[in-house]
């Protein structure tokens, strides 16, 4: 059997037992790969360093989180049309590319310029991140038609570890080789995983779905009628898009400043650091546990939980700067890395089942773009506050935030329903 090019459409025939290998191998690569582009979410642990190492100010430096961000979900947009063109394997070369240049770049050109390391860390270490992430998601979530939940679950969990595990080994090479050769040597490690996996991954066969999950196929109608409607004229989307701009600023807001903020109320240093690590731990086991939970219910219930762990954390942060009772802050970090976790799991899984798999990485694209507007909810948030020293009230807005967000799943979960009864009886006049 021919193994096909990779990144290009597999047409060997397959039978269950060889996709479920072949599948189960990109699967492990790919999260691998991710664990390497979700270092992304290791800025809190840089940031510090950063001021020390190239004499920045923290609050012109803290910026680079937003920009990086934003830049990432324009990258996902911009693999999504180039990967059409150039094929998949180019593709992640160019993310890999990118990657290098955003830490490399960084290292050379940051000392005393804070223009830099928006350019080089923000702007290109994140169209890296984006164009990487999700062409890689993109593919191998179409290996998985009947484990939807569980395949993002797992490829989302590589991407939330990885500054958790790569994150701390690098933070603690630092004092041994300096951070500019740290943020060389990572640029390097990256692109040899991400080409790696370049030459590997392929896609999978175009009776994937009918092979694996026949339950979901449209009987001798090949076309699912999912890929029929544009998500931009859905209002199923923008009514989702609430519910996940708003879990996105409260992770945001947490993840972009957990080593500060525990130092805020009380923790040293070095526990404020590792608390970082683990955050992104909850945040990893988060797409997991939302993938599950995925799979075993429905996109509703997933939403409903997330925003209420959301509710629970902005509740715990404001009591912990409320008190002065640090356990709190710890809770409320956890939480917060925990529904933020689940976003991109819920996001991945929702385009596929509201959309379906053929304009696939181009919606999926399009539903992370509100990492964005998440990203500028944060922003403005902190400007109506209007004292980066008040976290407090920044998490009391975010809080009543969170409350209406959740009370957006009840209009979301209507008109879920209504789609799906709509796509349902199109599927069964099909057959």
């Amino acid at each position: 059997m021919s193994k096909g090019i990779a990144g290009q459409r597999d047409q060997s025939p397959m039978n269950i037992e060889v996709i479920k290998k072949k599948r189960a191998f990109y699967l492990a690569s790919s999260a691998f790969s991710l664990l390497f582009l979700g270092l992304i979410y290791a800025f809190s642990m840089f940031a510090g360093p950063m001021c020390q190492a190239y004499g920045l100010e923290k609050n012109a430096v803290a910026l680079t989180f937003n920009i990086m961000m934003i830049t990432f979900c324009i990258g996902a947009v911009i693999g999504a049309q180039i990967e059409k063109r150039i094929g998949l394997r180019t593709t992640l070369f160019a993310s890999a590319a990118l990657f290098f240049a955003g830490f490399a770049g960084t290292a050379t050109f940051a000392n005393g310029s804070i223009e830099s390391v928006y350019v080089f860390y923000g702007v290109l270490g994140g169209l890296g991140v984006g164009i990487g992430y999700n062409s890689i998601i993109a593919t191998t979530n179409v290996w998985f038609p009947d484990k939807v939940g569980f395949s993002s679950g797992v490829l989302m969990m590589g991407f939330g570890l990885g500054s958790l595990i790569l994150g701390n080994i690098s933070i603690n090479l630092v004092p041994l080789f300096g951070l500019s050769n740290v943020f060389s040597a990572i640029g390097v490690a990256t692109v040899l995983v991400v080409a790696s996996l370049a030459m590997t991954l392929s896609y999978p066969p175009s009776n994937i779905v009918s092979i694996m999950a026949p339950e979901k196929a449209c009987g001798t109608n090949s076309d699912d009628p999912a890929d029929n409607d544009n998500i931009l004229k859905t209002p199923t989307f923008y009514v989702y898009c609430i519910w996940a701009v708003v879990v996105i600023a409260i992770g945001l807001a947490t993840i972009g400043n957990c080593a500060s903020d525990a130092q805020l109320v009380g923790f040293d240093i070095g526990f404020a650091t590792l608390l970082v690590g683990l955050v992104s731990t909850c945040n990893g086991l988060a797409r997991v546990i939302i993938g599950a939970l995925y799979d075993k219910t429905n996109v509703k219930i997933t939403m409903l939980v997330d925003g209420i762990v959301a509710i629970c954390a902005t509740a715990c942060i404001v009591g912990a700067f409320t008190t002065g009772i640090s356990g709190l802050y710890v809770v409320g970090a956890f939480c917060c890395g925990f529904c933020y976790g689940g976003v991109p799991v819920v996001a991945s899984a929702f385009s596929r089942q509201r959309f379906g798999s053929k304009r696939y990485p181009f919606n999926l694209s399009v539903v992370n773009f509100a990492i964005v507007f998440g990203s500028l909810l944060n922003i403005i948030v902190q400007a109506i506050v209007n004292d980066s020293s008040n976290r407090m009230g920044v998490f009391l807005i975010m809080g009543a935030l969170a409350i209406i967000s959740t009370l957006d799943v009840i209009a979301f979960s209507k008109m879920w329903d209504r789609d799906m009864r709509r796509l349902e009886n199109l599927r069964l006049s099909s057959k």
